[in-house]
């Protein structure tokens, strides 16, 4: 057995030692210049039996002075943003192999060398030494095995550096930002279909219902708004990421809480199967999205936009994309992208989802009906619903409740609908509105009637010709997310007390009666300790119970979830209280901030919902 190792001034153009060249033996071994080619397959074969001849294939010190040319073409080419990585694994396998290369060597002359491959040794160059100096079974013309145990020590030193170096420009790489408008990419048509692309859409591709190839070069080059992240948003954007839609925006300017998890599966709660701490608890549910669907597919781009649709930047969100869907939670923002949309020609998808039911529809959807006329079919969001509503306090999840899965079954219709959009497959659901419930698992299709013919705006009267129109006529508009300033809850100043004045109440030991007005499922959930549930609703008609617990000498304090209830009970009992209809009650005070504000100033460890 022989060992060919590189000796200065004694190699060809390739990088192959003479005596490499002539020895037909050599296998597995590729010159520098075949390195772009084959980076990162095997470059030692497996074998490294008594009859192998190995080479050594590392550049020595005369190589390293050769001209800058050679220098680039015997260079690993690969793209500066995975060239860390990809050298570092490159690397690994060949010293992998090397090191199976010397072990035969080795197992020839001292096993107890082994351990300096196997990295059992904390100075493995320092050990080499020690062995060549302890180690007389070695001949001493057998020196290129020591040779080559240095370079492999060496190689693995530098090894565990590229990976320190490659994990730390991969979690920087990780770390998300949110971004403005004007990140938002133009996409580019997709030609072809990459390897890796059709692998990943595989399943898609073989559907034989008109999608194919053509329809998924359509998603790749697509660009689809997605305005909520939230109950809804969660299943749209994690669909239309794995379906590879080519740019996914998503807007929400809200922050994931504990109270979303059970419904919102785009964010977690940690990522304890990695030994990491993944919570997304307290960041912006936009950006928590985006690093979820980079996650599931990492070949497409998103940008997170942490803002509240408003008059000035719905309409330039949405003329930058193909599809906007709608996931919000309120009726003004509902309007506004029903406008922007109008008049920005796009098409939009609609959901909503509350208690155990769901509805679906698309709004300015335009068929086409000839080859030059466009033909818009049914009604925009204003013509179902032209009067908006005033409130000041719209019904949302957090009042009534929402089935988990509830929303997530109509974001999936969503990401369906918005797929065939963008495809032009199957029938889009533009003349019809599908209600889900899912007490009887059932779907209602209701068709929806024609646009109104004094729209106002997509008629041919339209008074809403511009965003800042939409805007004005929305000033009274309210909703679940919108903020609304409190109203006067018409009771004397003293009583109201706050969560702090009731604890000092507690703590003092003072006798007294604590009425919780609140709906029973809800005082089931949680309660403050010797409560008394009464709900509102019950209470004109259970007076008396109330003067039986006051019996004239106890204060009560009425609480509810957010002080709006038990302002209501403190003037009911007032009121009966002043008119002689109930003179057992003593006096009567409300709780301003109710439970929530009890964990906000009180005791953060009372369950908030």
């Amino acid at each position: 057995m022989t060992t060919e190792l590189r000796k200065e001034g004694s190699y060809d153009e390739d990088g192959y030692s003479a005596a490499a060249r002539e020895d037909t033996s050599v296998r597995g071994v590729l010159s520098p210049s075949d390195w772009g080619s084959t980076f990162g397959e095997s470059v030692f074969n497996a074998g490294g039996g008594a009859d192998s001849t190995v080479v050594a294939r590392q550049n020595t010190p005369s190589e390293a002075n050769k001209d800058e040319s050679n220098k680039n073409k015997n260079s690993p080419k690969v793209s500066s943003k995975r060239s860390s990585w990809k050298l570092f694994q490159w690397w690994s396998d060949f010293v992998s192999r090397a090191s199976r290369s010397a072990t035969s060597l080795l197992n020839q002359h001292s096993p107890n060398l082994n351990d300096i491959l196997d990295g059992n040794e904390e100075n493995p160059l320092a050990a080499v030494d020690e062995r060549r100096r302890v180690e007389p079974s070695i001949p001493e013309d057998n020196d290129e095995v020591f040779a080559l145990l240095e370079e492999v020590a060496m190689l693995k030193k530098r090894i565990e550096e590229m990976e320190n170096e490659a994990n730390n420009k991969a979690n920087t790489s990780s770390t998300l930002h949110l971004e403005s408008a004007t990140n938002i990419p133009t996409i580019a048509p997709i030609q072809m279909l990459q390897p890796d692309q059709i692998s990943r859409y595989s399943r898609q591709l073989l559907l034989n219902d008109g999608f194919g190839v053509s329809g998924q070069k359509q998603l790749l080059s697509s660009s689809i708004l997605v305005v909520g992240a939230g109950g809804i948003g969660s299943t749209v954007l994690l669909y239309l990421a794995a379906a590879g839609v080519g740019h996914i925006t998503v807007v929400d300017y809200d922050c994931v809480e504990m109270t979303n998890l059970h419904r919102q599966i785009i964010h977690k709660d940690s990522n304890a199967s990695k030994g990491v701490n993944g919570s997304t608890l307290g960041m912006n549910k936009a950006l928590s999205a985006k690093q979820a669907m980079l996650d599931l597919n990492p070949s497409i781009s998103c940008t997170a936009l942490d803002v509240m649709i408003t008059g000035e930047n719905a309409l330039e969100l949405v003329s930058k994309h193909d599809v906007v869907v709608d996931a919000c939670d309120n009726p003004r923002t509902r309007y506004l992208l029903n406008d922007a949309c109008i008049l920005g020609g796009k098409t939009l998808v609609s959901g909503s989802a509350m208690g155990t039911e769901g509805q679906l529809t698309v709004y300015n959807y335009q068929s086409q009906t000839s080859e030059t006329e466009t033909k818009k079919q049914s009604a925009c969001y204003r013509c179902l619903y032209p009067k908006q509503v005033v409130s000041e306090g719209c019904k949302s999840c957090s009042d009534n409740g929402v089935l988990g899965p509830v929303p997530g079954i109509i974001g999936t219709l969503q990401a369906v609908e918005a797929i065939k959009v963008v495809t032009g497959i199957g029938n889009v659901m533009h003349d019809r509105l599908m209600m889900y419930d899912s007490q009887d698992c059932s779907f209602l299709n209701i068709k929806k009637p024609p646009p109104k013919r004094n729209c106002a705006v997509c008629s041919s009267v339209a008074t809403i010709k511009s965003m800042k129109d939409s805007a004005e006529s929305l000033e009274q508009v309210r909703g679940p997310s919108v903020c609304v300033l409190p109203v006067s809850d018409g009771l004397s100043p003293n009583q109201n007390i706050s969560c702090d004045d009731y604890n000092a109440v507690l703590e003092e030991g003072k006798p007294h009666v604590l009425l919780d007005v609140r709906v029973t499922r809800q005082f089931e959930m949680c309660s403050l300790d010797g409560s008394v549930n009464l709900p509102l609703e019950e209470l004109v008609s259970k007076l008396e119970q109330v003067e039986k617990l006051s019996n004239g000498e106890l204060p009560v304090y009425c609480l509810c979830r957010r002080g709006i209830a038990s302002a209501e009970a403190v003037k009911i009992l007032q009121k009966a209280k002043d008119d002689d209809s109930a003179k057992g009650i003593h006096s009567v005070y409300n709780i301003s901030g109710g439970l929530n504000s009890w964990v906000a100033n009180v005791d953060s460890s009372f369950p908030s919902y």
